[in-house]
């Protein structure tokens, strides 16, 4: 097992994916900085949104005033409404379609370690990136908010808070990639997995503000952290996870089996 994780994350090292999805999370966070002004004017009933105000759907999720408290909260809502689900599937496509990619994976397929292992290894790697990108975003986002606001009313307990509910929502996102893997080991190149990935987050944001986000794993983020135009948060409970679960359970079961039908071609 350790052997096949060293390779895994060896292979990192030559790698440039790390850097691209890294910027994507700034660029992206960077943006809240031109995003903060309308949100204010929308609070004061500047802007309208339909028959009501947008003003009136944040302060039915808390969120009255601009400030430390509330600006962190933008962070979750980022992975849930944005960048999540299409960015932690193009890690996953990448992690798992690399060596089809670049024609080792007959060589892969003949080293001794067992499959479950090399999977595992990659899973491994996968969930070291999300966290790695949920730190980023917090980061960039409190250099953002100070730029902004300055640090009048920090607190680390916000910092603290931000990262764990951006975690939080990366979680059932992270359990659908190994879904996203199968389609990266099928066919050379990102195509199928990352059109996958598109249209689980069209069916994800289509279901904003329906309780039946709670049940879609895709959506799960949507319902728990809220997102940016809709930042009412609600409860996933034991159902909503047994789902996600279930859907973990299955994608690793055909990952698996189609890991272990290579070595049997090879």
């Amino acid at each position: 097992m350790m052997r096949a994780l060293s390779a895994e994350f060896a292979k990192l090292k030559r790698s440039r994916m790390i850097l691209w999805t890294s910027l994507v999370v700034v660029g992206y966070t960077s943006i809240g900085l031109a995003v903060f002004p309308l949100v204010q004017k929308a609070q004061s009933g500047d802007v309208a949104m339909g028959t009501a105000g947008i003003g009136d759907v944040f302060a039915q999720a808390g969120i009255t005033e601009m400030n430390w408290a509330t600006a962190m909260k933008f962070i979750p809502m980022g992975v849930s409404g944005a960048w999540g689900i299409m960015l932690l599937s193009l890690v996953a496509a990448y992690v798992f379609g690399r060596e089809l990619r670049e024609g080792t994976d007959v060589a892969t397929a003949t080293l001794p370690i067992r499959r479950e292992f090399v999977i595992a290894s990659k899973m491994t790697v996968i969930a070291t990136w999300t966290v790695y990108l949920c730190a980023l975003a917090v980061i960039a986002d409190v250099a953002v908010v100070a730029l902004y606001m300055g640090f009048d009313t920090f607190a680390w307990s916000y910092v603290g808070r931000a990262f764990a509910e951006t975690l939080y929502a990366c979680l059932p996102i992270f359990l659908t990639l190994p879904l996203v893997g199968w389609f990266a080991m099928t066919r050379k190149g990102y195509l199928r997995p990352m059109l996958f990935a598109l249209g689980t987050f069209m069916v994800a944001n289509s279901l904003v503000g329906l309780e039946a986000a709670s049940y879609v794993p895709w959506a799960m983020p949507i319902a728990g952290v809220g997102v940016t135009w809709m930042p009412v948060r609600g409860e996933l409970g034991a159902a909503s996870w047994l789902i996600a679960a279930a859907v973990f359970v299955v994608g690793m079961a055909v990952v698996l089996r189609t890991a272990n039908r290579a070595d049997l071609s090879v």
